[in-house]
């Protein structure tokens, strides 16, 4: 607004006054006046010895004005707080009329325990001997704690930041998971946990410092920060510290990591001589029994390039963990990993050479079903991304939703018999099929369009591709390493580098999306569906 009244001025007025007013709505109105009188000053160009004196000085006399023409008017608060204030000890000279603005502000963002000493200690008057006994801690406890609790809350009314800076300018995040991230991604998805993970990156910090730098009251991250430590996404190595138990990468240094990725595929043909060991295969794998055997190879390579990126990563990670020995094992304990990128608002990015990238946006999602007539069964769709619709296009529109579980046994019977006679509720079920393009109609029968393959036969084409592969992947990791490591070690802490060996590293050995990119724009290994709204490429069944 001006030099003078700021958020900060404008919070601590209404708090002066709705601290002395019970009713909020009047405590709004005396603070619009103050702020108003103190405009009026302002613009007639008045000079200020020290402007926040002669502010909380008028406060003081507007509020007097407004007690004085209050009928019935109670016992101030400020004159009851004032009272007790002469009893407290040492504490009281922290609570005067400028300060009293902004004590609850400081309370709330107390630990929960220190707030519920300090709270009961001077606000319910309790004696240590009660606090001990409510809260069931020895009272030698109670003092140290109400000593911490005075000393942290007279640092912070002297030194806090009234709205911290990240609370109107946040960081900008992206982040992607892989496995059974349900519920992590559920605490993920909260803005405020966000923002979190960014603060705690790098060191651990206590929730008052985070909750100051965020300019949110502790009460309220609480609960978040109690969800991100239940799914390990937070750690405490120090009690009453928390940080990050993932790698949160500045979002410039990890796209510049992944135009090197890039040029490292692209430079040394990798995207040929992936496509072509592949196509090499062709007869081995149609050869398998499984339905779908007879479509079109480059139908099929839809599922090869998704199992050639996963053999990359693993046999990539499986070299590139020889650099560090036993030294870092495979975490066991979370069935989810996670990678964060952040900028800060006052980091300016630079997009020009990652816009060059030839890839494409890739994810899977793999769901399984129960039938009684055939088991459990896995969906996946292993391209759930655009120029296919996605879920991001809204529910309904995705492949994802596609098939569930009260018509995927349908699916199933039309592949063994493709003249299934059909109930009226079935026809319903199998021209949805045929709208999506899982289904054709062909005469009299129905073709199924995408592959139905046992668990069996799902590992045989996948140890096939494995061990064709064995040499490109050894290749392939150490060019990305040389380029990619040194970039990306000086942002991974000690005590994250197994995630970082086993996940983050090895997604930059996944050149999935860059083959995607090939074969739909640079080659004719590919099939290209007429219409994506409409096509089952990418799709498969696995019987388990």
């Amino acid at each position: 607004m001006n030099d003078y009244i700021d958020s900060r001025l404008i919070e601590s007025t209404y708090l002066f006054c709705v601290k002395r007013i019970s009713d909020s709505e009047e405590a709004k109105d005396l603070s619009q006046d103050i702020l108003c009188e103190a405009l009026k000053a302002i613009k007639s160009g008045k000079s200020f010895v020290s402007f926040y004196s002669w502010y909380w000085k008028m406060a003081r006399n507007k509020y007097a004005d407004y007690v004085s023409h209050k009928k019935n008017t109670e016992l101030p608060i400020d004159s009851a707080v004032g009272m007790a204030a002469d009893m407290l000890c040492p504490i009281e000279k922290l609570i005067n009329e400028e300060d009293i603005a902004v004590l609850n502000y400081s309370l709330s963002r107390l630990a929960s325990m220190r707030r519920e000493i300090i709270v009961r200690f001077y606000l319910k008057e309790q004696s240590i001997a009660e606090i001990a006994a409510a809260l069931d801690i020895p009272e030698g406890t109670v003092k140290s704690r109400l000593f911490d609790a005075k000393k942290n809350l007279k640092e912070r009314l002297e030194n806090m930041n009234y709205v911290g800076k990240a609370s109107y300018a946040p960081a900008e995040v992206n982040w992607f998971w892989g496995y059974s991230c349900r519920r992590a991604e559920k605490v993920m998805s909260q803005k405020i946990a966000q923002q979190i993970a960014v603060l705690c990156r790098a060191e651990a910090k206590e929730i008052t410092d985070i909750a100051d730098e965020m300019g949110v009251a502790v009460v309220y991250l609480e609960p978040i920060m109690e969800q991100m430590v239940e799914e390990r996404l937070l750690t405490m190595p120090v009690k009453n510290k928390y940080l990050t138990n993932f790698c949160v990468f500045p979002r410039q240094v990890y796209l510049d990591a992944t135009v090197a990725e890039g040029k490292v595929f692209y430079e040394n043909n990798f995207p040929e001589r992936v496509s072509s060991i592949l196509s090499d295969l062709a007869d081995k794998v149609k050869g398998l029994d499984f339905y779908g055997n007879d479509f079109e190879w480059d139908y099929l390579m839809w599922l090869m390039y998704v199992q050639a990126g996963y053999a990359m990563s693993y046999q990539g990670t499986q070299y590139y963990m020889q650099k560090y020995g036993d030294k870092y094992p495979n975490e066991a304990e979370r069935s989810y990993r996670i990678t964060m990128e952040y900028n800060l608002p006052e980091e300016q990015m630079d997009y020009s050479r990652f816009n060059e990238r030839k890839s494409m946006g890739w994810s899977n999602l793999h769901q399984q079903f129960e039938t009684a007539k055939y088991g459990r069964l896995e969906y996946i769709n292993n391209f759930q991304w655009s120029p296919f619709p996605s879920e991001g296009e809204g529910m309904e529109k995705g492949r994802d939703k596609w098939i569930h579980g009260n018509n995927i046994g349908l699916l199933l019977e039309l592949a063994e018999n493709p003249k299934l006679a059909l109930n009226s509720y079935e026809q319903e079920m199998v021209a949805e099929f045929i709208k999506n393009g899982l289904v054709k109609k062909e005469q009299d029968s129905f073709r199924v369009m995408l592959p139905i393959v046992d668990s069996k036969v799902a590992l045989d084409i996948q140890c096939m591709i494995n061990d064709a592969l064995h040499q490109l992947s050894e290749e392939y990791a150490r060019l990305v390493c040389e380029q990619v490591e040194a970039m990306l070690l000086p942002y991974v802490r000690k005590d994250l580098m197994s995630n970082f060996i086993h996940w983050d590293m090895g997604m930059f050995f996944q050149p999935t999306s860059y083959l995607f990119y090939y074969g739909l724009q640079e080659s004719d290994y590919l099939a290209k569906p007429e219409d994506y709204s409409c096509s089952a490429a990418g799709l498969v069944i696995i019987k388990q």
